[in-house]
């Protein structure tokens, strides 16, 4: 009997079961920004993925035959000119040196300056006046850089593993890796949180919210049971088709379980109200409230970024999913719920001059958003996703503070005969022309001896064939300040000018700089298309459901409003435009609307917006502080990428449900409620 009454509930475990197993097997993460590049797809390796800034990338790369690079910050207090501090660097510097991963390692004990500096046991403190030294050792001693290159085609996460083994063995140096490898490293770290922690917490948390609201442990869980089942799904799938999860996609999980259980809690108030009417009665509003979410996120399929993509189809898949899961195996478990009445919260919200307030409010809003928006910085920095008290964000903020230094550029020089003397003289102007541009901390290329020297020197010191990879082509690099990392696309524009004055040689320029540049550049147009489809699929969506121009109209009033909002706050906590938050517009405008449909769909019973407003008002706060619960756990999250947009989100909410609830009825009185009267919806 219980197989019967249970049939669906029964099958969707099974399936979660099955897609649970393919998870483990199959499922990958990718926490490369390369993802975020046009041209990307999964299961494609980065060097097919055909985006120019990335070819020369790995043209220079497979010339040299380097792998991955990092840089290790090195600090003491006394200084790296002591004799017994600068053996313990010597002796980290050989060590990771004999690693069978590591390729080379470069600093000021090895590096060909113009006259030596380091005589086996002391460091020369004449090093300091050398322009050449200062991307090695700051101008007070205390701080020392090792730069990296692992061999290519290692194992990069066992590799990392006996690198910090050994750089543990050296706390008294204060070591610290930094790079986008180390970077890549600890968002892979964040992700699996994403996944496995922070949905389990927001679990408790909406199912406390909700439990204070219902009094209903029973229908609590089974909202938020649904929308996991959803997920679950979900990731099999995409395990299945070989698409990774990155850090755009990864919080699909999230999402669906703060999104979709709010669909659970309305069909419970439905059960309550309109006891086995209920999925005739509740089809259409949570049909609509989730087909306008999905909407929502499935702008994001008119951006090019392919991360952007994944994430909408995910969440709007999943939310389509839970709407199925709930008029079935919901359906099977919460038709016989009894309304507890004693203990909750039902409320009676009608208060005019509180609407009025909200919207004197909201024109002061709209009126500062437009002067806050020329305002926001618009970029993606993934080392500014990090903290200040956490090692990369300490890292980042020793190498721009005491090297004046953020990323290299990397300019490979070919020549088609052999280099020679007069070639060296060539490049040595060339080194000091690169050394004057605006935006350059440093450049390194050892021009203590003629270029055919170290041609013949790099066949035995792997420290000189980082400079020189045969008898035709060498390469330079030009480190960025912390402003020239910001302004990579005029950098570039400045070195190309540079380089046109040396026609006789050909040169690649390469950057990880340049392509997140690249990326960025491509951040406002994908806001702008996001949210304008959004927009309009939302509000053609709403006038198809009700018929009524005027009504539609006011329904996405307070969704318009919401996403304004959402870049008054942005200027106002000085939030960035990037690839994080320029999805918080179209997805609060997916969310917000769900409000004004389930207050428009019960005026077609009351005829009346204020009796309306006391029938909504439970779930449609219960749902608002559910979601505002669920983002909160994001807020303490050790990304500032997952930080920001959880907050915005939180806030976005927030306006979007005080809104519907004070200032929406008084706009439907004055201007619809006759009109809605006369009309049959």
């Amino acid at each position: 009997m219980w197989l019967k009454k249970y049939k669906f509930t029964i099958l969707f475990l099974i399936v979660c079961a099955i897609f649970t197993v393919i998870i483990y097997f199959k499922a990958r993460i990718n926490a490369s920004y390369f993802v975020f590049l046009p041209g990307y797809r999964s299961g494609v390796s980065i060097e097919q993925i055909d985006n120019e800034e990335l070819k020369s990338f790995f043209k220079i790369i497979q010339k040299f035959n380097d792998g991955s690079q990092f840089v290790v910050v090195l600090h003491h207090p006394d200084g790296f000119f002591s004799p017994q501090v600068l053996s313990r660097a010597v002796e980290l510097q050989e060590r990771l040196s004999n690693l069978s991963y590591m390729k080379n390692v470069l600093s000021v004990i090895n590096y060909s300056f113009r006259k030596p500096y380091f005589d086996g046991s002391t460091l020369d403190a004449a090093i300091l006046e050398d322009p050449e030294a200062s991307s090695f050792i700051s101008k007070d001693g205390k701080y020392l850089l090792l730069y990296c290159t692992l061999s290519v085609n290692c194992d990069e996460d066992k590799a990392l593993q006996e690198i910090d083994k050994i750089l543990s063995d050296f706390r008294d140096l204060k070591a610290m890796p930094f790079g986008q490898l180390i970077i890549n490293k600890h968002l892979f770290g964040e992700i699996m949180r994403q996944v496995f922690v922070y949905p389990a917490i927001i679990f408790l948390v909406i199912l406390f919210i909700f439990y204070l609201q219902t009094r209903s442990l029973k229908a609590s869980f089974v909202s938020l049971l649904i929308p996991v089942f959803a997920n679950v799904i979900v990731y099999g799938v995409v395990s299945l088709l070989g698409v990774e999860l990155n850090t755009m996609s990864v919080m699909c999980v999230s999402f669906l379980i703060i999104i979709g259980s709010a669909y659970g809690l309305h069909f419970y108030n439905g059960v309550v109200r309109f006891k086995d009417r209920v999925r005739k009665e509740m089809l259409t509003p949570i049909f609509f409230s989730m087909f306008t979410t999905s909407v929502g996120f499935l702008s994001f399929l008119f951006v090019e970024i392919t991360a952007f993509r994944h994430l909408g189809l995910m969440v709007s898949s999943g939310l389509a999913l839970v709407f199925v899961i709930l008029f079935s195996s919901g359906y099977e478990l919460l038709r016989s719920e009894k309304p507890i009445k004693r203990g909750t919260l039902l409320l009676r919200l009608k208060s005019e001059s509180l609407g009025r307030i909200m919207l004197v409010f909201s024109i002061v809003l709209v009126t500062m958003t437009f002067l806050f928006i020329p305002r926001i910085e618009v970029g993606m920095d993934q080392a500014a996703y990090f903290s200040k008290s956490s090692a990369i964000g300490q890292a980042l903020a020793i190498l721009t503070e005491k090297f004046s230094y953020r990323e290299p550029v990397y300019v490979m020089v070919e020549k088609q005969s052999i280099f020679t003397m007069k070639d060296s003289q060539q490049i040595a102007k060339l080194v000091e022309d690169l050394r004057r541009i605006d935006g350059v901390s440093s450049v390194q290329f050892p021009m203590a001896y003629p270029i055919p020297s170290l041609v013949l020197m790099s066949r035995l010191q792997p420290a000189i064939h980082h400079f020189v990879a045969d008898g035709r082509t060498i390469r330079i690099a030009v480190n960025l300040t912390e402003e020239g990392y910001r302004k990579a696309g005029e950098m570039k524009d400045r070195l190309r000018e540079v380089l046109e004055e040396y026609p006789e040689y050909t040169f690649t320029v390469a950057s990880a700089a340049f392509v997140v540049d690249q990326i960025n550049s491509r951040i406002v147009a994908s806001q702008v298309q996001s949210l304008t489809m959004s927009l309009l699929f939302i509000f053609g969506s709403v006038l198809f459901a009700f018929r009524n121009v005027l009504l539609s109209l006011l329904i996405v009033v307070p969704v318009v409003l919401t996403a304004l909002s959402n870049f008054f706050f942005m200027g106002l906590l000085g939030l960035k435009l990037d690839v994080a938050t320029s999805i918080v517009a179209s997805i609060l405008v997916g969310l917000v609307v769900d409000y004004s449909i389930h207050l428009a769909h019960d005026m077609r019973r009351t005829k009346d917006v204020f009796l309306s407003i006391e029938n909504i008002s439970m779930p449609v706060l219960a749902n608002g502080l559910g979601l505002i619960g669920g983002f909160l756990v994001l807020v303490f999250s050790r990304l500032a990428l997952f930080r920001d947009v959880s907050l915005l989100l939180i806030l976005g909410i927030g306006f979007g449900v005080a809104f519907t609830l004070f200032s929406q009825p008084i706009l439907i009185k004055s201007f619809a409620e006759v009109r809605v009267k006369e009309e049959k919806m």
